[in-house]
């Protein structure tokens, strides 16, 4: 049996944010779509005849996925500041 390598520190934070950001985006895609229907939202608006409801789904996850990886990261930078000096009696 060969033993399994641990990651890097950074490989291991990049992936915390990528797999939070896509629940979270999946989630965030879910509850969106449930209240809005693309196609009602793409008729009459201008919208290229390429675009399909499947389409709007993708980009909406994608733009969900972008987003919350961006607050995921933004979060994460947040809590790493330096940390709290121990104060000796």
């Amino acid at each position: 049996m060969s033993e399994r390598a641990d990651l890097a520190p950074r490989t291991r934070v990049l992936g915390l944010i990528v797999w939070c950001s896509f629940l979270a985006a999946a989630v965030a895609t879910m509850v969106c779509f449930a209240y809005v229907d693309p196609e009602i939202a793409l008729t009459g608006q201008g919208a290229p005849s390429w675009w399909t409801r499947r389409t709007v789904y993708a980009a909406g996850f994608f733009a969900f996925w972008l987003a919350c990886a961006a607050a995921s990261a933004l979060t994460l930078y947040m809590t790493r500041g330096s940390a709290p000096s121990q104060s000796g009696s």
